[in-house]
Order: structure tokens, then C-alpha cells, then sequence
């Protein structure tokens, strides 16, 4: 009878059962963005063949790196952490390229979706300006954005 106890103990101990903290979101992954809009007013538009998106998400972080397929030239990047709830994807902004833009350090709150291979995202983006005289940036206005990404097959798999 110890011996079975001993056993079944064991099995609760070591299962393979999916703890709930271990559970992988589903954004975690590489994902190309293939439709945007950035007013509420306008409608979804493909991404330009000249420009090519890509978002690449950790358990801990994110980056993303927006690019020229045809030569290569990057035209911007950015990164940080995340975090999630069931209502929403945060992004916490650590850099950005081109500098200038004030983007490091602030939060974003996203509704998101999934539906098959595609995640959407939409909420509102800080837009900030630069004060001359303190040289600090302030938020000066909130641009809506929905952005809906693809999510790319690992060739290796």
C-alpha cells in the first residue's frame, strides 16, 4: 500500500501535465504584418511589396523590424517587453529606431484576437512632440491603429 501511495505521489509530482504559468501564449512566434490602418475612418490596406514588417515575440519580449525586401535597407526597429491579459497585449517600448520620437519607455495597451494563423491588434498609439525648451516629450495626441499579423511557419518544423 506505501508503494502505491509512493507512486501515485511521484505521478503528481514529475506530470506532464501543462502547468497554467507554463502554458506558451499564442503570439509567441515570428508574425509579418499584411494589413494596417491607422485612423478609425480608414479602411485595412496590405503592406506595399517595397516594405516587408516582421515581429518576433519571446516568452519575455518582442521586437520588430520594419525593412526593404529588395535591398535589405532597414527603415525602422523597436522592442521591449510584454505582458498580457485576457482583455489585452501590452507592449512596453525599451528602443526605437529612428530615435528621436520619445517611443522608449512608454506602454501600449492592445485589444487582440486570434483567428486561425492571424493575430490582430487595435488600440491607440501615443503620439508625442518634443519640448524645445525642457527638452522632454509630452503626449500630444492618440492616433487609433489595427494592425492584423500572419503568423510564419517555422520552415524547420
Amino acid at each position: 500500500m506505501k508503494t502505491l501511495a509512493l507512486i501515485l505521489a511521484l505521478l503528481f509530482v514529475d506530470s506532464p501535465i501543462p502547468k497554467s504559468d507554463k502554458v506558451k501564449p499564442k503570439f509567441e512566434g515570428s508574425w509579418k504584418l499584411i494589413k494596417y490602418k491607422y485612423s478609425l475612418n480608414d479602411e485595412l490596406s496590405e503592406v506595399p511589396a517595397f516594405m516587408s514588417y516582421i515581429k518576433n515575440i519571446t516568452p519575455t519580449h518582442f521586437t520588430w523590424c520594419s525593412y526593404n525586401p529588395e535591398n535589405g535597407s532597414v527603415v525602422g526597429t523597436g522592442g521591449g517587453t510584454y505582458a498580457f491579459n485576457k482583455e489585452y497585449y501590452i507592449e512596453k517600448t525599451d528602443y526605437w529606431y529612428p530615435s528621436g520620437s520619445g517611443i522608449p519607455g512608454t506602454e501600449t495597451s492592445f485589444e487582440y484576437s486570434f483567428k486561425g494563423k492571424q493575430w490582430t491588434i487595435k488600440g491607440y498609439i501615443k503620439s508625442l512632440a518634443l519640448n524645445p525648451k525642457t527638452g522632454e516629450f509630452s503626449e500630444i495626441d492618440s492616433t487609433y491603429m489595427m494592425e492584423v499579423w500572419q503568423r510564419l511557419d517555422n520552415p524547420r518544423q
